[in-house]
């Protein structure tokens, strides 16, 4: 695997890792209504570290078999995205928030999609 393949997986761990924390961060404590808790915060949670397992898989699979995954990734980003946007338009989060998590998801969207390319 030469220098830049390795560099650009590195990073996308580390993306993938910075949404997490970011999401945890914003979704801990009491800042969602405890009748949406459930819907928003476990459903977002769920998603961030189904991400980073789906990532940590890719190398653990052929070269031939890893579009799934990547798609996989970038669906579940996508879904993420939304519930953020979700989460803006019912005012659980402030517009400053949704950009900054928007950023962290599109950063990992954008690395995954890199490397998808350079799979082929």
């Amino acid at each position: 695997m030469n220098r830049r393949k390795q560099d650009t997986e590195l990073t996308v761990y580390k993306k993938a890792k910075e949404l997490i924390n970011y999401t945890f961060s914003i979704t801990e404590g009491k800042k969602f209504p405890k009748k949406v808790r459930f819907v928003f915060v476990n459903r977002i949670q769920n998603l961030v570290l189904d991400i980073y397992t789906d990532l940590l898989k890719v190398n653990e699979i052929p070269l031939k078999n890893r579009k799934h995954i990547f798609i996989s990734v970038l669906s579940n980003i996508k879904v993420v995205l939304f519930l953020v946007e979700m989460c803006l338009k019912q005012k659980y989060i402030s517009f400053r928030q949704c950009e900054i998590w928007s950023k962290h998801c599109l950063n990992v969207k954008y690395l995954t999609a890199a490397w998808m390319k350079s799979c082929k």
